[in-house]
């Protein structure tokens, strides 16, 4: 009489295959609200170096000009998107660039909490009266930042 010997078998039970699961969905189900929340604030940072770069803007054009720049910033709260507007009202030394212009236009989901805002920078670059924007996420307003202009 021969002995057979039985070698395992090279499968999966259910129940290793069941724990794989289990343990895959809870992964996911934690991932994806953090990976939702890492791209709402990630357009929030956006927005707000958009605010950045448009402030640095306005104060280097209202010093190269010699005239006082506008920096309009739109909430979005009327049928308008999300904007900033820089523009030069009264250029002294060059009137052919009167209606000289730039916009710039925040990532969507990002809401301007604080409302429009209209911000001056005399001839040297100076705000004449200090402003606060807040830029928030549409989702969570816990996703937001804060951006003070003087």
């Amino acid at each position: 009489m021969k002995l057979e010997i039985k070698s395992p078998s090279r499968g999966f039970t259910a129940i290793e295959l069941l724990i794989v699961a289990s343990i895959l969905a809870l992964v996911i189900a934690f991932a994806v609200p953090m990976v939702n929340s890492a791209k709402h604030q990630s357009k929030v940072e956006d927005a707000l170096k958009i605010t950045q770069d448009s402030v640095k803007q306005a104060r280097r054009k209202a010093r190269f000009y010699q005239t006082d720049v506008l920096l309009h910033i739109e909430s979005g709260e009327t049928e308008r998107p999300n904007a900033i507007k820089l523009t030069l009202p009264k250029l002294r030394q060059d009137p052919a660039l009167n209606d000289y212009g730039e916009e710039f236009s925040l990532p969507e989901g990002v809401d301007v909490i604080s409302g429009d805002a209209v911000i001056r920078f005399d001839p040297n670059g100076i705000v004449d009266w200090p402003a606060t924007v807040v830029l928030a996420s549409d989702q969570s307003e816990d996703m937001s930042q804060l951006l003070l202009i003087e």
